[in-house]
């Protein structure tokens, strides 16, 4: 019998209930090719491109480090073998400041006797950061490659093979800022288009290939329009109508929380979203949330967050685009924009937690007029990671998550949804079996407007 075999051998051969969190022991729920497929895979490809980068490491800390390098090499190896053998988890063994936490949520999932919890049987938001966790441990027990992000060039690759759309999009956004004038009609005519390019930013996700580049070169304010279809929820003429009345309130502090997913042609569009809020006084403030370590393979990071400004402003290609990178370099300095990157996102909480676990960042984002969350990830987390019936209302399903407005854009990459009419997604389904899972469809959805 093979390992998956044998990992298919322990789990149910069912879908998951629904209206509960994901568990990845049910066959038939994306959780379980996650688990088997694609976290392997993705571990197997970090420790590929560790070993690619052995020279330039070497030549970096000295000889010293291809002890580390091995190490490495065989911690993910372990890693992988505890996956697919589902052993039970373990503490973490490093010395940063999560790890008191991520030990004390081992201790709550432990039952009575001491069993401890395995990848198949918990909840699959937990069990599935923790893969991540672990393999960042990998890493930051060593004694060089403490600080080392593995995906860090994968992401900037990724950007670079982008600059065609980015070209597309940034000559657009110079020629409009220079041209029109802020009147309510614009904000209506574009601001959703703004957002859809930001949507459709999401598709770009290295953690899909084990970091392989996904080159986007067509315009995107071309795919906008050829893709509206493929949004099976748009709610963006809600939050139009908010901040239109909104801004004629003329308050003085008004702060736009974004929530990040991926590095590379993502962020570039959410940095294009938010230089239209800030350019037109929708807000003054923009509070960037990134993560604190390298996560989910292409999450951004505050390195790939201050280094593709840098690339867009001093190294890329064009005029427009350097222009576009000038600006956001003036957003910095002048606190306009701000980069965070608390804690709480690289744990395994789901959004409704935040107020009990994190009141202080509950109460910075009541501070903003609207939180854009990016991404399947976080979508997933606001919607506490349940196998919700696709009827049910996302306000529902977000649940006691309600520190001011709030818009999700997320493409679906999991069989996580909610909020869809009647019938759609039995429809669909029945045309495209594999639509919950590929990037192919979105969804915009608001709640507390």
């Amino acid at each position: 019998m093979t390992i998956e075999n044998e990992l298919i051998s322990l789990c149910i051969d069912e879908s998951p209930p629904r209206n509960k969190p994901l568990v990845a022991k049910y066959l038939r729920s994306f959780a379980f090719p996650v688990l088997s497929k694609l976290s392997p895979f993705n571990i197997t490809k970090t420790g590929s491109y560790l070993v690619a980068n052995k020279t330039a490491i070497i030549q970096k800390y000295g000889p010293d480090a291809e002890i580390d390098i091995n190490y490495t090499l065989l911690k993910l190896d372990t890693l992988k073998a505890e996956i697919l053998s589902n052993k039970p988890f373990r503490k973490l063994e490093s010395d940063n400041v999560d790890v008191k936490i991520w030990n004390q949520i081992l201790e709550d999932y432990t039952d009575k006797d001491g069993n401890r919890p395995t990848w198949l049987n918990t909840i699959w938001l937990y069990g599935e950061c923790y893969v991540h966790r672990r393999l960042f441990e990998t890493f930051e027990t060593s004694k060089y490659l403490r600080d080392y992000d593995p995906f860090y060039e994968q992401k900037m690759k990724s950007l670079v093979s982008c600059e065609d759309a980015m070209e597309f999009l940034s000559d657009f956004l110079i020629d409009y800022f220079q041209r029109t004038s802020i009147q309510s009609r614009h904000l209506r005519e574009d601001l959703p288009k703004i957002l859809k390019c930001a949507l459709w930013g999401n598709r770009c996700d290295l953690s899909q290939t084990g970091g392989d580049t996904i080159i986007q070169t067509e315009s995107p304010l071309k795919l906008v329009d050829s893709l509206q279809n493929l949004i099976l929820v748009d709610e963006s003429s809600k939050i139009v109508d908010f901040l239109c009345s909104f801004n004629r309130e003329g308050k003085d502090n008004k702060i736009l929380d974004i929530i990040l997913d991926n590095a590379g042609y993502e962020l570039f569009s959410d940095l294009c979203m938010a230089d239209y809020f800030v350019t037109y006084k929708i807000v003054n403030t923009v509070r960037f949330h990134g993560k604190a370590i390298p996560w989910f393979v292409s999450d951004v990071t505050r390195r790939d967050f201050f280094d593709t400004i840098d690339y867009v402003a001093n190294k890329s290609g064009t005029k427009s685009m350097k222009q576009l990178g000038k600006r956001w370099e003036g957003y910095i300095q002048s606190d306009q924009w701000k980069f965070e990157n608390e804690q709480f996102w690289t744990l395994p909480f789901h959004f409704g937690q935040i107020k009990s676990m994190d009141p202080e960042l509950y109460e910075k984002l009541s501070e903003s007029i609207l939180i854009i969350s990016k991404g399947d990830l976080n979508y997933r987390k606001l919607v506490g990671d349940v196998f919700w019936e696709p009827t049910v209302p996302f306000s529902q399903a977000v649940g006691s998550f309600k520190p001011s407005k709030l818009i999700a854009l997320r493409t679906l990459k999991s069989d996580i949804t909610c909020g869809l009419p009647e019938g759609l997604a039995e429809r669909i389904s029945q045309a495209d079996p594999d639509w919950l899972k590929i990037g192919k469809y979105a969804v915009i959805h608001v709640d507390g407007v």
